[in-house]
């Protein structure tokens, strides 16, 4: 058992530092990023410390180490089975599209997809009012948000459809803006939201949804395969996160 769950921790360390380089390259370091690579170094830590231990903390590390092995394997199935559900009636009030990252002013895949489901969910509800959200981050030259616009406006939908959420820097935070600018573009209060996000965001965008008061149907937009053990990894991570507030 000893011999296995080292093993085990090796590979979830090598997992854990791929999926944060890797995101961190790719799109832009994020708090989920750094978290990824605190456990991956973390991981690798245990690997090495292991066999230093005495019979007793092994026993204590070994009954951690399933606990987590379980918890991952669990929230691997419900982000995937999560990602799969669109319940969007295209007859929404308004679509909102969570930013995720750019290079600079580029739009990058995963928040291209976003935006293409976006066009997609518009040419069966033309009605909906836009919100674009996204603040300004590390390694970005304009906001998020700016960039979306942009992008949708190149595409051809009219800008003044278009309402920007520019201060969120998490999930959290773009629930809980984007909602403020819905009350305030709707006062009764008697509106339907349609989220867009990548099919992986999809759960953890549903609760924090709700914990900002926002009830809304989803429309998710598929992720590149080859993203799916990096960012399938880092967000498990961000779940637990998700849980304890931060």
């Amino acid at each position: 058992m000893g011999k296995l769950l080292r093993l085990l921790c090796l590979i979830t360390g090598v997992l854990c530092l791929v999926a944060a380089t890797v995101l961190s390259i790719v799109f832009t370091v994020t708090i989920g990023n750094k978290i990824a690579l605190i456990a991956g170094l973390l991981f690798m830590g245990l690997y090495f410390v292991y066999p230093r231990l005495t019979i007793f903390y092994q026993r204590i590390l070994n009954s951690l180490l399933i606990g987590l092995g379980i918890y991952m394997i669990v929230m691997f199935f419900i982000i995937g089975i999560s990602g799969t559900k669109n319940t969007a009636t295209f007859t929404e009030d308004c679509v909102l599209v969570l930013g995720g990252g750019i290079k600079g002013e580029k739009i990058l895949p995963t928040l291209q997809y976003r935006l293409d489901k976006c066009i997609e969910y518009l040419q069966r509800n033309p009605k909906a009012l836009i919100i674009v959200s996204g603040g300004h981050g590390p390694g970005e030259t304009t906001t998020e948000s700016a960039a979306m616009k942009h992008y949708l406006v190149s595409k051809g939908i009219d800008a003044g459809k278009i309402i920007e959420e520019n201060q969120a820097e998490n999930t959290r935070q773009n629930m809980q803006l984007a909602k403020t600018l819905m009350d305030e573009h709707f006062p009764s209060g008697n509106y339907s939201v349609a989220c867009i996000t990548s099919d992986f965001h999809a759960f953890r965008a549903d609760k924090l949804s709700k914990k900002a008061g926002l009830t809304v149907s989803h429309y998710n937009a598929r992720t590149a395969w080859y993203f799916y053990p990096a960012v399938y990894c880092r967000e498990t991570l961000s779940i637990i996160k998700m849980w304890l507030g931060l």
